[in-house]
């Protein structure tokens, strides 16, 4: 029986059709489902929303989100990815 290494492209490719968290340059946010990535590490995601985050008056953190659809994240600009279920 062939062990499965725990290379994070390993844990990349197990998270194929689940939602993700991405964080890119210039701190920006997004949450999608991954539909595939390449050789680069670009990330192609769907359903995807950017997520800002704020404070209220009263001090609480809060979120707005803009849904932008299918996009491509280039692999350079990713600082981390929350993957969805690393078992």
């Amino acid at each position: 029986m062939e062990r499965r290494s725990n290379r994070p492209i390993d844990y990349l490719k197990d998270s194929i059709n689940q939602i993700i968290l991405i964080k890119v340059k210039r701190n920006r946010l997004f949450r999608g489902r991954l539909g595939g990535f390449d050789e680069h590490l670009n990330l192609f995601l769907e359903e995807t929303s950017q997520i800002f985050e704020y404070q209220d008056e009263e001090g609480n953190i809060r979120e707005e989100h803009e849904n932008l659809g299918s996009i491509v994240v280039r692999g350079d600009n990713v600082i981390f990815v929350n993957l969805a279920n690393l078992g």
